[in-house]
């Protein structure tokens, strides 16, 4: 048999639940209106083997850009780092062509993109950030 005061302190709770609920809800919509929709920025580096020339880099470059625009995305900039010394070997490479791209996409169509990556033999290792938004803190000048 259940006390009223067991009662109120059960309805207590569900108010309460449904008020955090309503809050992450709020919060969520703010998030996607703030992010635009679903699109996320994202920053991609990927290195090519020892045998890689500029050549090979360019055509990797607009491999990259046409899987990002085929996912739905858009390519922002991309950028050649040229070739690098690896801090270990990889798939017996002592030597990295360093390749980067910024671009914004459905966050879904992000494993979709790794795959075609993953495809790619001439791709030794990548990396796929998410590109954080971080709040700028302007401080008034004093007069």
């Amino acid at each position: 048999m259940t006390t009223g005061l067991e009662l109120a302190r059960s309805t207590a709770k569900i108010g309460a639940d449904a008020r955090e609920l309503r809050g992450r809800l709020n919060r969520f919509r703010a998030n996607l209106e703030e992010h635009g929709g679903s699109l996320r920025k994202y920053e991609l580096v990927w290195i090519l083997g020892n045998d890689a020339s500029e050549e090979q880099g360019t055509e990797s470059v607009e491999k990259i850009t046409s899987l990002v625009t085929d996912a739905g995305g858009e390519v922002s900039g991309t950028d050649v780092w040229g070739k690098r010394t690896l801090a270990y070997p990889i798939q017996k490479n002592t030597e990295g062509y360093y390749l980067q791209a910024n671009f914004e996409l459905d966050g879904i169509k992000t494993q979709e993109l790794e795959r075609g990556i993953d495809a790619d033999q001439s791709i030794i290792r990548h990396l796929l950030v998410r590109d954080e938004i971080k709040p700028v803190v302007v401080e008034e000048a004093a007069e």
